[in-house]
């Protein structure tokens, strides 16, 4: 008995408050964490624990429960010290010990203040939990003196939740889809002072039975006007949320304060739902005008239209077309025969956060309203969605999608992705759901509007991938870029939904960046999404400065909720990346220089990047700013075999070694390893190459590729990409471009900001005949090889014959490698066939002219202008191309 009580008979379950002591199912009691000293006598703790004894023998526990009142200081105040001896049975199981204090008169004992109870097992604590007892009043029904409900939206999300902007709030759910049901619970804060909010959260479904509970702990600061809790009920499997009508009761100081019914059944449905108020009897439907309920009236939703910022066109045309719309199904009412079906199916074109996902939404109510569509709803769907890894994936697929939004809209964003220009494989299988859809709209079950969205002139291509595509969209529309009046209307909506303010001068900076924002407008440019960003960031430099610098103690609420100048100057700033402080390496540096010198010729490229090293080395030791006063951004130019690759790699360790780049490593790439096959796809691979080569050199050889492609080429797109991440992360890594001199020539002058970019440029000349036989030199001593007088001067002969006719495609030391690896292949063979004891130490070892006499002036000449040698029996040109 003695040994198992050293080993502990127990294992500690749980330690848990409440002030009822009515019992519910299972012995449960109502647990809670947050009190009101009006309506407390008791608090109650509930000790559990699991017997190891079980089923076993008899045992004797001591337990001992103190409760304790936690002071400002730190320290705390004992309460009550209550100890007993219990005698634990063999048949309990689980092991409940339950006390209490406090006294029989309301409010006469607790006070408003922080507490804990602590629970001890035969002399050690097992447990601490914290309470708290507010004195904020009453909670009645009808009276509330805590809080006020603003709203309460329900959506779906994986276990970690969704950030608001990501939430779609919705009064259905998809049993298929559907994970945890999230309940984002927001109120208008009465008390002046602080206190602990714990708010519980119960799914019932439609037979009462209890889904699921959640409760939620905040701490509200003073003067707090408002908070959210977010908690959620689920699983991460699908499909655990059955087909049935349910309803979320929330409670809060053990009173109903309210009910929300919801739906699961085969589809989302959009919306915010009805709030009951159970000591009411009243409907509370929330006080936010962005999100109306799902029972909107017609002239409700077109107001909202109105309503909103810009897009007069867009508004116009869709008034135009509902009008016909209202028009045909009145000639279909009084018995007129329509040639073709009404179609909804329509182009959205507009750049990014134009507004195009939010009209999508308003036509799913407006054709519900009309009674063309069933449902409604919106399913937004992209190219991940639509099209299948293998053969025969994709038109199932694609098919289960239109069955899913039938009765409603399918948005497909960014369509044009879907239609690959220039697809050489034939194996994109984007294609296929293209006809997918044109089967759909042309002879499909009807009961659905297929919207299709994206990009002006890639929507142009997209339309034109397919002869029948065009003809079976009856409506485009075109989504304009917001003017700058427009996004600072924007930015009031939004900043107003943040419950913050711009001060005179913070909205004068902000427009004025705006204004420039959108005169150097590109496809990128982000509209309506730029300024929502701007508000959050704005927001954020709010919160910190105010944290930084403010009396928290004695803060005000203009305070809490004006933007300043300074905030949204802060947004603005350029951040300069810091010098790496890394010492100077040495050793590594003069391996590098080691290397450079080394190589045959380029007395210029020596020169070159001698004077680069010295200079940065000069910058380094005097402490200035490399990254100001030095560009790492290099041009090389220079016909193939040069060593531009070489060099590249050369400096990219001398950069390492002077610590201007903090890994100097080089990244080796060309046009296919920047583009991509379709739209939207080249910037992030562009983007990932150069996320490579962060610290280091990004090397691009011929870097003319990129600029030498048709209107609409994807190439411009990395280019593009390319001097945006060159600017914005100048100093952070090098690139260096390289080519032929005249196609690098064309290449910088493609594009306005090219040039500027590269303050650096490295002429790589074609090798003399000298250096053209001291690199063949070098190879055959690699090879242990030496050749004979004869043998060396035929081969001077052949390089200078050679350089002579050389053009733009001349190889230099590449060629040289070919011709060399040629004769060395001709002495193994004549080798191979002397007899054994012929080959003596100097003969294996010797380069005979005999070895070398095919490369001769009597040549023909090679494929582009090249010059042509004989190898090996046939005829093969130079390096024409690398």
């Amino acid at each position: 008995m003695a040994e198992k009580i050293l080993d502990k008979n127990y294992k500690f379950k749980d330690l848990l408050v409440y002030a009822s002591n009515e019992s519910f199912e299972g012995n449960k009691k109502k647990y809670r964490r947050v009190f009101e000293n009006k309506e407390t006598t008791y608090i109650y703790v509930e000790l559990s624990f699991y017997n190891k004894l079980f089923d076993e023998e008899d045992w004797e526990a001591n337990i001992t429960l103190k409760a304790f009142k936690l002071n400002s200081d730190g320290g705390r105040k004992e309460l009550c010290n209550l100890p007993s001896k219990r005698i634990i049975k063999k048949d309990e199981n689980i092991v409940y010990i339950r006390e209490s204090w406090g006294n029989d008169d309301p409010g006469s004992y607790w006070s408003r203040g922080d507490y804990e109870w602590e629970a001890y097992i035969d002399g050690e604590k097992v447990s601490t939990r914290r309470f708290y007892v507010e004195e904020g009043g009453l909670v009645q029904p009808g009276n509330n003196p805590y809080f006020e409900i603003t709203s309460i939206k329900l959506f779906d999300g994986p276990y970690e939740g969704l950030p608001v902007d990501k939430r779609v709030y919705v009064t259905q759910f998809d049993s298929q889809e559907t994970q945890y049901i999230f309940v984002e619970f927001t109120v208008k804060n009465k008390q002046e002072k602080s206190w602990y909010a714990e708010v519980f959260f119960k799914f019932y479904n439609d037979a009462g039975q209890l889904k699921g509970e959640t409760s939620e702990l905040r701490y509200v600061g003073p003067n707090e006007q408002s908070f959210t809790l977010t908690s959620g009920w689920g699983s991460s499997n699908k499909g655990t949320w059955f087909p049935d009508k349910y309803r979320l009761e929330v409670i809060f100081m053990d009173q109903l304060i309210a009910v929300v019914p919801f739906e699961v059944a085969d589809s989302f449905v959009e919306g915010v739902p009805v709030i009951h108020k159970p000591e009411t009897g009243t409907l509370f439907t929330g006080f936010s005008t962005s999100t109306k309920n799902q029972e909107q009236t017609l002239e409700e939703i077109m107001e909202e239209l109105q309503e909103m910022i810009g897009l007069d066109s867009v508004k116009e045309k869709i008034k135009d077309y509902m009008h016909y719309l209202r028009f045909l199904k009145l000639r279909q009412e009084q018995g007129f025969e329509e040639n073709t079906q009404i179609s909804l199916h329509s182009v959205f074109m507009g750049n990014p956060g134009t507004g195009k996902t939010t009209v999508a939404k308003m036509l799913g109510k407006i054709y519900h309203k009309l009674g063309l569509l069933s449902k409604g709803t919106v399913l937004e769907v992209g190219r991940p969605e639509l099209v299948g890894k293998f053969i025969g994936q994709t038109a199932p697929k694609v098919q289960e999608m239109i069955e899913k939004a039938r009765g409603g809209i399918l948005f497909i964003d960014e369509a044009y992705s879907l239609a690959r220009k220039g697809d050489q494989d034939g194996q994109d299988f984007g294609k296929e759901v293209i006809e997918v859809l044109i089967k759909e709209m042309s002879d499909g079950k009807g009961d659905l509007a297929i919207i299709v969205a994206g990009y002006p002139a890639e929507m142009e291509i997209f339309l034109d991938s397919n002869p029948g595509l065009r003809s079976r969209f009856n409506m485009i529309y075109q989504f304009p870029d917001y003017l700058p009046q427009e996004l600072m209307q924007i930015l009031d909506l939004k900043a107003k939904k943040k419950n913050i303010e711009f001060d005179p001068e913070a909205r004068e900076y902000i427009k004025k960046q705006l204004t420039e924002a959108y005169r150097n407008r590109d496809r990128t440019f982000g509209n309506a999404r730029l300024v929502a960003s701007l508000v959050e960031e704005a927001k954020m430099n709010l919160g910190l400065r105010v944290m930084k610098n403010a009396d928290l103690d004695n803060i005000s609420p203009d305070l809490l909720k004006t933007v300043t100048l300074e905030d949204v100057k802060n947004i603005f700033k350029t951040k300069k990346s810091a010098l790496p402080d890394i010492s100077i390496d040495e050793e590594l540096l003069h391996e590098a220089l080691d290397e450079l010198n080394g190589l045959i010729g380029m007395s210029s490229v020596k020169e070159e990047v001698v004077e680069l090293v010295k200079l940065v080395r000069f910058y380094r030791e005097t402490g200035r700013d490399v990254l100001g006063k030095f560009s790492l951004h290099t041009v090389f130019t220079g016909n193939p075999g040069t060593g531009k690759t070489t060099v590249a790699r050369i400096i990219a360790k001398i950069y390492k070694a002077l610590g201007v780049l903090e890994r100097g490593h080089c990244v080796e790439t060309d046009r296919q390893g920047l583009v991509a096959g379709y739209v939207g796809q080249t910037a992030l691979k562009t983007t990932e190459r150069i996320n490579q080569a962060m610290g280091g050199v990004l090397f691009i050889d011929e870097a003319y590729a990129l600029t030498q492609g048709h209107e609409n080429d994807f190439g411009k797109e990395a280019v593009e990409t390319l001097l945006k991440q060159m600017e914005d992360k100048r100093g952070q890594f090098a690139v260096i471009v390289a080519g032929y001199p005249d196609n690098m020539k064309q290449f910088l002058e493609a594009n306005p900001g090219l040039a500027s970019r590269f303050d650096i440029t490295i002429k790589f000349e074609d090798y003399t005949v000298d250096e053209l036989l001291q690199i063949a030199l070098y190879m055959l001593k690699a090879e242990n090889l030496t050749p004979t007088e004869e043998a060396l001067e035929h081969l001077r002969k052949y390089f200078d014959y050679l350089y002579q006719k050389r053009d733009k495609f001349f190889g230099n030391a590449r060629t040289v490698r070919k011709v060399i690896q040629q004769a060395i292949k001709n002495q193994h063979l004549r080798m191979a066939s002397l007899p054994k004891e012929q080959r003596t130490e100097e003969v294996i070892h010797q380069l005979d002219v005999l070895d070398v006499k095919e490369f001769n002036e009597n040549l023909e000449a090679g494929g582009q202008g090249g010059i042509g040698f004989k190898l090996g029996g046939g005829s093969t040109a130079t390096d024409t191309k690398k």
